[in-house]
Protein backbone atom coordinates (compact mmCIF):
# COMPACT_ATOMS: atom_id res chain seq x y z
CA UNK A 1 0.00 0.00 0.00
CA UNK A 2 0.97 3.26 -1.07
CA UNK A 3 -0.38 6.74 -0.10
CA UNK A 4 0.84 10.32 -1.50
CA UNK A 5 -0.28 13.89 0.62
CA UNK A 6 0.43 17.23 -0.28
CA UNK A 7 2.55 19.13 1.56
CA UNK A 8 2.41 23.08 1.74
CA UNK A 9 4.52 25.77 2.81
CA UNK A 10 4.03 28.47 4.68
CA UNK A 11 4.50 32.51 5.32
CA UNK A 12 5.40 34.59 8.32
CA UNK A 13 3.23 37.34 7.52
CA UNK A 14 4.61 39.50 10.37
CA UNK A 15 6.98 38.40 13.44
CA UNK A 16 8.46 39.83 16.55
CA UNK A 17 11.42 38.65 18.36
CA UNK A 18 10.81 38.92 21.94
CA UNK A 19 13.65 37.40 23.97
CA UNK A 20 15.99 34.73 24.67
CA UNK A 21 15.27 31.80 26.69
CA UNK A 22 16.99 29.72 29.22
CA UNK A 23 17.36 26.92 26.94
CA UNK A 24 18.88 29.28 24.24
CA UNK A 25 15.58 29.27 22.11
CA UNK A 26 13.71 32.61 21.58
CA UNK A 27 10.32 34.17 22.14
CA UNK A 28 8.70 35.19 19.27
CA UNK A 29 5.19 36.20 18.44
CA UNK A 30 4.76 35.27 14.55
CA UNK A 31 1.18 35.43 12.42
CA UNK A 32 1.69 32.52 9.74
CA UNK A 33 -0.38 31.03 6.97
CA UNK A 34 -0.31 27.88 5.07
CA UNK A 35 -0.32 28.48 1.46
CA UNK A 36 -0.83 26.29 -2.02
CA UNK A 37 2.67 25.88 -2.96
CA UNK A 38 3.29 22.85 -2.15
CA UNK A 39 6.03 19.12 -2.22
CA UNK A 40 4.13 15.77 -2.88
CA UNK A 41 5.29 13.15 -0.46
CA UNK A 42 4.81 9.31 -1.32
CA UNK A 43 4.92 6.71 1.36
CA UNK A 44 4.56 2.78 1.60
CA UNK A 45 5.30 0.41 4.60
CA UNK A 46 8.84 -2.05 3.74
CA UNK A 47 9.85 -4.94 5.32
CA UNK A 48 13.56 -3.95 5.81
CA UNK A 49 14.81 -2.15 9.14
CA UNK A 50 15.71 1.12 7.36
CA UNK A 51 13.94 3.99 6.79
CA UNK A 52 14.24 4.64 3.04
CA UNK A 53 14.35 8.39 1.99
CA UNK A 54 14.39 9.48 -2.34
CA UNK A 55 14.02 12.56 -3.79
CA UNK A 56 13.10 14.62 -6.94
CA UNK A 57 13.02 18.02 -7.82
CA UNK A 58 14.67 20.39 -5.88
CA UNK A 59 17.68 18.35 -4.13
CA UNK A 60 17.49 17.58 -0.45
CA UNK A 61 19.23 15.17 1.81
CA UNK A 62 18.34 11.34 1.35
CA UNK A 63 19.76 10.23 4.70
CA UNK A 64 18.84 10.25 8.68
CA UNK A 65 19.38 14.46 8.75
CA UNK A 66 16.42 14.73 6.39
CA UNK A 67 12.80 15.90 9.11
CA UNK A 68 11.00 13.44 7.06
CA UNK A 69 13.60 10.68 8.27
CA UNK A 70 13.86 11.76 11.86
CA UNK A 71 9.64 12.35 12.11
CA UNK A 72 8.86 9.09 10.61
CA UNK A 73 11.92 7.40 12.89
CA UNK A 74 9.96 9.18 16.09
CA UNK A 75 6.95 7.74 14.76
CA UNK A 76 7.82 4.43 14.60
CA UNK A 77 9.62 4.39 17.96
CA UNK A 78 6.68 5.85 19.47
CA UNK A 79 4.60 3.74 18.56
CA UNK A 80 6.06 0.15 18.58
CA UNK A 81 5.83 -0.72 14.65
CA UNK A 82 7.89 -3.29 12.94
CA UNK A 83 7.69 -1.97 9.62
CA UNK A 84 10.08 0.72 8.30
CA UNK A 85 8.81 3.00 5.81
CA UNK A 86 9.38 3.98 1.97
CA UNK A 87 9.54 7.97 1.75
CA UNK A 88 9.40 9.71 -1.53
CA UNK A 89 9.84 13.63 -1.84
CA UNK A 90 8.87 15.63 -4.78
CA UNK A 91 10.21 18.60 -3.66
CA UNK A 92 8.99 22.18 -5.08
CA UNK A 93 9.19 24.15 -2.12
CA UNK A 94 12.39 26.18 -2.25
CA UNK A 95 14.61 24.83 0.32
CA UNK A 96 16.25 27.57 3.03
CA UNK A 97 14.32 30.27 2.47
CA UNK A 98 11.58 30.64 5.35
CA UNK A 99 9.04 28.79 3.55
CA UNK A 100 9.05 25.75 6.28
CA UNK A 101 9.22 23.04 3.52
CA UNK A 102 10.99 20.48 5.71
CA UNK A 103 8.56 21.75 8.91
CA UNK A 104 5.95 20.87 6.69
CA UNK A 105 7.11 17.63 5.03
CA UNK A 106 7.65 16.18 9.11
CA UNK A 107 3.97 16.94 9.48
CA UNK A 108 2.61 15.11 6.47
CA UNK A 109 4.91 12.25 7.79
CA UNK A 110 3.25 12.52 10.69
CA UNK A 111 -0.66 12.26 9.00
CA UNK A 112 0.65 10.20 6.71
CA UNK A 113 2.15 7.70 8.99
CA UNK A 114 -1.08 7.68 11.05
CA UNK A 115 -3.14 6.73 8.27
CA UNK A 116 -0.37 4.14 6.66
CA UNK A 117 -0.45 2.36 9.81
CA UNK A 118 -4.48 3.11 10.87
CA UNK A 119 -3.35 4.89 14.20
CA UNK A 120 -4.90 7.57 15.22
CA UNK A 121 -2.45 9.60 18.24
CA UNK A 122 -3.52 12.15 20.84
CA UNK A 123 -3.74 15.80 20.16
CA UNK A 124 -0.83 15.70 22.86
CA UNK A 125 1.16 12.83 21.62
CA UNK A 126 1.37 14.63 18.20
CA UNK A 127 2.47 17.98 19.49
CA UNK A 128 4.80 16.56 22.21
CA UNK A 129 6.71 14.17 19.27
CA UNK A 130 6.13 17.53 16.68
CA UNK A 131 8.27 19.34 19.28
CA UNK A 132 11.50 16.86 19.30
CA UNK A 133 11.56 17.11 15.99
CA UNK A 134 11.63 21.37 14.95
CA UNK A 135 9.31 24.51 16.59
CA UNK A 136 7.22 24.98 13.37
CA UNK A 137 6.16 21.25 12.71
CA UNK A 138 3.65 21.71 15.28
CA UNK A 139 1.85 24.66 13.11
CA UNK A 140 1.64 22.55 9.97
CA UNK A 141 -0.54 19.98 12.02
CA UNK A 142 -3.70 22.53 11.67
CA UNK A 143 -1.97 24.78 9.07
CA UNK A 144 -4.21 27.72 8.03
CA UNK A 145 -3.84 30.94 9.76
CA UNK A 146 -2.19 30.98 13.06
CA UNK A 147 -0.98 33.19 15.44
CA UNK A 148 2.28 31.27 17.37
CA UNK A 149 4.15 32.58 20.53
CA UNK A 150 6.56 30.99 22.56
CA UNK A 151 8.98 29.15 20.20
CA UNK A 152 6.47 29.01 17.77
CA UNK A 153 4.44 25.99 19.14
CA UNK A 154 1.94 27.78 21.32
CA UNK A 155 -0.93 28.19 18.46
CA UNK A 156 -4.03 30.17 18.49
CA UNK A 157 -6.19 29.76 15.33
CA UNK A 158 -7.18 33.44 13.99
CA UNK A 159 -10.24 34.00 11.35
CA UNK A 160 -9.70 33.41 7.95
CA UNK A 161 -8.66 36.83 7.52
CA UNK A 162 -6.45 36.23 4.06
CA UNK A 163 -9.30 34.86 2.46
CA UNK A 164 -9.12 36.05 -0.92
CA UNK A 165 -5.61 37.49 -0.65
CA UNK A 166 -2.84 36.54 -3.22
CA UNK A 167 0.87 36.14 -2.24
CA UNK A 168 3.50 37.25 -4.36
CA UNK A 169 6.82 35.15 -3.35
CA UNK A 170 10.06 36.00 -4.80
CA UNK A 171 13.00 33.88 -3.83
CA UNK A 172 16.52 35.09 -4.47
CA UNK A 173 19.38 32.46 -4.54
CA UNK A 174 20.59 33.49 -1.19
CA UNK A 175 20.76 30.87 1.59
CA UNK A 176 20.42 32.52 5.37
CA UNK A 177 21.27 30.86 8.42
CA UNK A 178 19.02 31.20 10.96
CA UNK A 179 21.44 31.37 13.84
CA UNK A 180 23.20 34.04 12.26
CA UNK A 181 19.96 35.90 11.56
CA UNK A 182 18.81 35.33 15.53
CA UNK A 183 22.34 36.05 16.41
CA UNK A 184 22.96 39.41 14.67
CA UNK A 185 19.41 40.45 15.92
CA UNK A 186 20.74 40.51 19.58
CA UNK A 187 22.03 43.47 19.89
CA UNK A 188 18.34 44.70 19.48
CA UNK A 189 16.93 42.61 21.88
CA UNK A 190 18.81 44.56 24.67
CA UNK A 191 16.88 47.63 24.13
CA UNK A 192 13.66 45.72 23.48
CA UNK A 193 10.81 46.35 25.68
CA UNK A 194 7.58 46.29 23.82
CA UNK A 195 6.08 43.14 22.46
CA UNK A 196 4.14 42.69 19.19
CA UNK A 197 0.67 44.97 18.52
CA UNK A 198 -0.50 42.95 15.07
CA UNK A 199 -2.02 40.18 15.87
CA UNK A 200 -5.04 40.66 13.61
CA UNK A 201 -7.70 38.85 16.17
CA UNK A 202 -10.83 40.92 14.80
CA UNK A 203 -12.06 41.01 11.34
CA UNK A 204 -10.30 44.02 10.30
CA UNK A 205 -6.79 43.67 8.84
CA UNK A 206 -4.18 46.59 9.66
CA UNK A 207 -1.01 45.86 7.78
CA UNK A 208 0.58 49.07 9.11
CA UNK A 209 0.99 46.80 12.21
CA UNK A 210 2.63 44.45 10.61
CA UNK A 211 6.83 44.00 10.33
CA UNK A 212 9.32 41.25 10.44
CA UNK A 213 12.15 41.87 13.17
CA UNK A 214 14.90 40.49 11.20
CA UNK A 215 14.22 42.59 8.26
CA UNK A 216 16.56 44.84 10.74
CA UNK A 217 19.98 42.69 10.22
CA UNK A 218 18.56 40.90 7.05
CA UNK A 219 18.13 44.11 4.57
CA UNK A 220 20.97 45.76 5.81
CA UNK A 221 23.28 42.75 5.33
CA UNK A 222 21.77 41.49 1.64
CA UNK A 223 21.54 44.70 -0.55
CA UNK A 224 19.45 42.21 -3.14
CA UNK A 225 16.64 41.36 -0.66
CA UNK A 226 16.62 45.24 0.21
CA UNK A 227 16.02 45.89 -3.54
CA UNK A 228 13.13 43.11 -3.80
CA UNK A 229 11.37 44.34 -1.34
CA UNK A 230 11.85 48.38 -2.44
CA UNK A 231 10.97 46.64 -6.10
CA UNK A 232 7.66 45.16 -4.27
CA UNK A 233 6.44 48.16 -2.71
CA UNK A 234 6.80 49.92 -6.19
CA UNK A 235 3.69 47.67 -7.09
CA UNK A 236 0.44 47.50 -6.32
CA UNK A 237 1.42 45.69 -3.23
CA UNK A 238 -0.56 46.26 0.00
CA UNK A 239 1.93 44.98 2.12
CA UNK A 240 5.33 43.12 1.41
CA UNK A 241 7.90 41.36 4.13
CA UNK A 242 10.24 39.09 4.96
CA UNK A 243 9.24 35.70 5.60
CA UNK A 244 11.35 34.02 8.45
CA UNK A 245 14.62 35.18 8.09
CA UNK A 246 14.84 35.09 4.61
CA UNK A 247 15.51 35.18 2.06
CA UNK A 248 12.18 34.71 0.27
CA UNK A 249 10.79 37.89 0.39
CA UNK A 250 6.26 38.15 -0.66
CA UNK A 251 3.81 40.72 -1.54
CA UNK A 252 0.74 40.78 -0.71
CA UNK A 253 -2.27 41.61 -3.84
CA UNK A 254 -5.94 41.97 -3.34
CA UNK A 255 -6.48 40.66 -7.15
CA UNK A 256 -5.08 38.13 -9.21
CA UNK A 257 -4.68 40.84 -12.28
CA UNK A 258 -2.19 43.16 -9.61
CA UNK A 259 -0.59 40.17 -8.59
CA UNK A 260 0.03 39.11 -11.75
CA UNK A 261 1.19 42.52 -13.40
CA UNK A 262 3.65 42.84 -10.55
CA UNK A 263 5.29 39.10 -11.09
CA UNK A 264 6.05 40.87 -14.53
CA UNK A 265 8.55 43.01 -12.64
CA UNK A 266 10.87 40.32 -11.53
CA UNK A 267 11.68 38.12 -14.49
CA UNK A 268 15.01 37.71 -13.13
CA UNK A 269 14.04 36.08 -10.37
CA UNK A 270 12.22 32.53 -9.29
CA UNK A 271 8.62 33.64 -8.55
CA UNK A 272 5.43 31.54 -7.31
CA UNK A 273 1.70 33.31 -7.10
CA UNK A 274 0.21 31.54 -3.99
CA UNK A 275 -3.06 31.08 -2.02
CA UNK A 276 -3.94 31.21 1.63
CA UNK A 277 -4.70 28.08 2.59
CA UNK A 278 -7.60 26.85 4.87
Amino acid sequence: MSISLVSNAKLNLALSINYKTADGYHDISSIMQEIDLHDTIYISKNNSKKIHIKSKGIPVPEDSTNLCYIAADIFISEHNITNKVNITIDKKIPVGGGLGGGSSNASTILKGLSQLFNINPTKELLHLISKKIGADVAFFNNGGLQYAQGIGDQLTPLHNLMRGFYFLIICPQISISTPWAYGAYKKYLENKINESNFVPLSDKLNFSLWHNDFEKVVLSTYPEINEIKNMLKRTNTLFASLSGSGSTMFGVYDSLESVTIARNQFKDFQTYIALPVY
